[in-house]
């Protein structure tokens, strides 16, 4: 699962509470974060710190990269992934998101931090259509911070009422969101339910409750191996950590890197800190390899070495695209940033192909406007791998972002 939301809503103090609370966060360190964060006048940021490692994040109490943890309920295991909600990092809560089957999206109820997340060029919002456009299926909206309005219904209905037609509008359906309200610094409502005497008007599910009742969508293991790297390192040893998103794998097995086109073998295979022989569509993994260097880039794939369900790199595709935003009409010749699953890449329009008119239908038009829907086709300077979204739809999702801003979100319709 994925922690999403507007900055300073509380997605990592929640983060580390949840840690706490399963015992991956052990009360001596506990202590010592209390300490230190105490030092520096930021006690309340004391459950952040098992997310945010660094010192300058810790220091500014902003996350940059995405986190990850793991812990264990009675009914699943998590991998617990904290994107950054500051908008000068969205690139890499794309990246988290891209990993994750469920997302939360927090939402502090503290006055003006709602309205300021929401408003256009918040946080919220484009969280919201970014876990969307990315395929994430199951959304939790989280209502955090609810102590400081001393559990007011009233300010949550507010919020709740506010965010229902937005999620209608981005392709939600009502039985794909949950809300729930919550007070993260101190816990409550994230393992266990509240009582009454907290909040007398809400008895509904714990934050976990919620999570462990998520109906996840089946593996598919029958398909061809498609595993999406998003980093590379070496410890002696190189591996290489991403998610599993169909078929299964074995340690011994050979694949193909691409778009290195080398073929690689895994040598052995780690989910969370645990060694396994396989793994199956779904997890995310770190195996250990052989017959590359380090320099893998992100966004890099793993597929069979022969066969049909072999996967091809390219540096062209053709796209279908819905434009969010921009500042004017887009034509061939727009360059722009290009994300899909955990790739990142400069792209250039090559050609507008047909564009989706509300009123006319589909014309043939050399330009595109705000609102509208295009075919384009567009090109990279170097090969890239995605698949299209019909045979392969997590990695077939993109989205087109400049200057900070979302201009569109699309599928893949062909690889050229």
């Amino acid at each position: 699962m994925v922690m999403v939301g507007h900055v300073d809503a509380g997605k990592s103090t929640i983060s580390g509470h949840l840690l706490y609370s399963f015992g991956q966060l052990d009360d001596r360190t506990l202590d010592k974060f209390t300490k230190e964060s105490t030092a520096m006048g930021r006690a309340s940021w004391k459950f952040a710190w098992a997310m945010d490692l660094t010192a300058e994040e810790r220091e500014k109490g902003k996350t940059h990269e995405v986190g990850q943890a793991y812990f264990e309920s009675e009914n699943r295991k998590y991998t617990l992934l904290d994107a950054p909600g500051h908008r000068g990092y969205v690139p890499s809560m794309i990246a988290g998101a891209a990993l994750a089957e469920v997302a939360v999206l927090i939402i502090s109820a503290r006055t003006g931090e709602f309205e300021a997340g929401f408003e256009k060029g918040g946080q919220t919002r484009e969280h919201a259509i970014l876990i969307r456009s990315t395929g994430v299926r199951h959304l939790i909206v989280a209502v955090n911070k609810m102590d400081e309005c001393s559990w007011s219904k009233e300010r949550y209905d507010d919020i709740v009422g506010k965010l229902q037609p937005f999620f209608k509008s981005i392709g939600y359906g009502l039985s794909e969101v949950v809300f729930l309200p919550l007070d993260g610094l101190h816990g409550v409502n994230l393992k266990s339910r509240m009582g009454p005497d907290v909040c007398s008007w809400y008895d509904g599910p714990s934050l976990i409750e919620a999570l462990d009742t998520v109906k996840l969508v089946k593996s598919q293991p029958s398909l061809p191996v498609r595993f999406q790297v998003s980093c590379a390192y070496r410890e002696t040893d190189v591996y290489l950590l991403g998610k599993l998103e169909c078929g299964v794998i074995r340690a011994g097995e050979e694949l193909l890197l691409l778009p290195d086109n080398s073929v690689i073998t895994i040598t052995q295979i780690f989910f969370e800190s645990t060694s396994v022989e396989e793994s199956s569509a779904g997890d995310i993994l770190r195996l250990k390899v052989k017959g590359c260097t380090e320099d893998v880039p992100a966004g890099s794939i793993l597929s069979p070495s022969k066969g049909v369900g072999r996967a091809k790199a390219t540096r062209c595709i053709e796209v279908k695209v819905n434009i969010l935003d921009c500042k004017s009409i887009i034509a061939a010749g727009y360059s722009c940033m290009f994300h899909c699953h955990s790739i990142a890449t400069d792209c250039t329009w090559e050609s507008v192909i047909s564009v989706i008119d509300k009123q006319l239908g589909e014309v043939k038009r050399p330009f595109v406007r705000r609102g509208q829907s295009a075919v384009l086709r567009l090109e990279f300077s170097s090969e890239i791998c995605v698949e299209t979204y019909k045979d392969f739809s997590q990695l077939g999702r993109f989205v087109l972002r400049e200057d900070g801003l979302t201009i569109g979100i699309g599928i893949v319709l062909n690889l050229l």
